[in-house]
């Protein structure tokens, strides 16, 4: 057994052994849901029931499909296993995001009479492609069992504090929404979005890396305290120094491919992105200036377009900012890596660090003593 940061034992094994066994009592849920698991490393994946083109065995799963397309008999024991609600849960409110997907699976392979809102154009979107595609799904399936998953929790421990710990879920859906997304020790990813030919292993390492700067930061009372805050213009900003932390490391160090051209469909977004980095270095100044100001329609809309990728491009501005600034601060001898790592563990220092890297287009040094000052936080 061979050791990595944060004195976790990992399996020196060119590839971890997968078991495949089904979950549930019986019945069309458990023939919906499968559960793999590794036998070295510490990672579960959950397929959920939406999956459904996966959870069968012996060949029946067209079966089970062609029930679902035909009537809703028994939805109501699918849309209540709890790898399916895992999912939905991620979305917010589980009964009003069950309802709608109950919708969408009662009118498959068409769709509902009503007017879908986007998330609802999507979600239709991944279930009817699982449905047309099943053989590809099952490909996609088995390439991601059959990834070596003690290397990439190792290349994202590399990059994080010594002794985090690292007990990650996965859950594998045919969420045609969002491709992959992170909730605190469970990891979503789509099969929708999944292209065995160009993800690499840093892709999921960037997730795991999340993971293992959310441990911190469960554990870190000032992060907690101002989480909770009453004052939302707290919660912003806290959010928005531990958003550019994670991302900006996983980004840099993890998935570096996400933010550099050459890799793929990417490229024309990512020059411009290049060509207006000092614009989106503004953006995220008047971004802060707008959280200290309190309004609070004008923050959300401003925060979202900045963080998320709302509009389906493929990658928010933030993201490769963030990137772009823990490049910078790595290739400076004013910074060290070993300060770019513990920024998980000190994620205020984020712009500190910045500043002390780069001579031209420094973050204000008056919004940012603002800023602390609302926090409460010295730095």
């Amino acid at each position: 057994m061979g050791t990595v940061p944060g004195n976790r034992k990992i399996s020196k094994l060119k590839r971890s052994r997968l078991r495949i066994t089904t979950r549930g009592t019986g019945g069309p849920a458990s023939l919906f849901t499968s559960f793999v698991r590794s036998r070295y490393s510490r990672i579960g994946f959950y397929i959920p029931c939406t999956l459904i083109i996966h959870g069968y065995q012996d060949g029946r799963g067209r079966v089970l499909l062609d029930r679902l397309e035909n009537g809703s008999e028994n939805l109501s024991e699918v849309l209540s296993h709890p790898d399916l609600q895992l999912w939905l849960k991620a979305y917010g409110n589980v009964s009003v995001v069950e309802e709608k997907v109950r919708i969408i699976l009662e009118a498959l392979p068409g769709k509902p009479e009503h007017q879908l809102g986007l998330w609802e154009e999507r979600i239709h979107f991944g279930l009817k492609k699982a449905l047309r595609e099943t053989d590809g799904m099952r490909r996609i399936m088995d390439g991601i069992t059959s990834y070596d998953w003690d290397e990439t929790l190792d290349i994202a421990l590399k990059y994080l504090p010594e002794d985090t710990r690292l007990d990650p879920v996965m859950v594998v859906t045919v969420d045609g929404y969002n491709g992959g997304m992170f909730k605190q020790d469970t990891i979503f990813l789509s099969l929708i979005y999944f292209d065995l030919s160009v993800v690499s292993l840093e892709s999921f390492s960037h997730e795991f890396h999340h993971m293992g700067a959310e441990y911190w930061w469960t554990k870190d009372a000032v992060i907690q305290g101002l989480r909770s805050s009453e004052d939302p213009r707290k919660k912003y900003i806290v959010d928005l120094f531990t958003y550019t932390v994670k991302e900006g490391l996983a980004n840099a160090f993890c998935s570096p491919q996400a933010i550099t051209k050459g890799y793929g469909e990417l490229d024309e977004l990512i020059h411009l992105y290049e060509e207006t980095s000092d614009q989106i270095l503004i953006d995220l100044e008047v971004l802060m200036d707008k959280i200290l100001s309190g309004n609070l329609e004008e923050i959300s809309t401003s925060y979202y377009d900045f963080t998320m990728d709302q509009k389906g491009i493929g990658l928010p501005p933030g993201h490769f900012l963030s990137g772009s600034m823990v490049r910078t601060m790595d290739s400076s001898p004013a910074v060290s890596r070993a300060e770019l790592i513990s920024l998980v563990k000190e994620p205020f220092n984020f712009f500190k660090l910045y500043n002390r890297a780069v001579e031209k287009m420094q973050i204000s040094q008056d919004l940012l003593e603002r800023v602390y000052a609302l926090l409460g936080v010295s730095v």
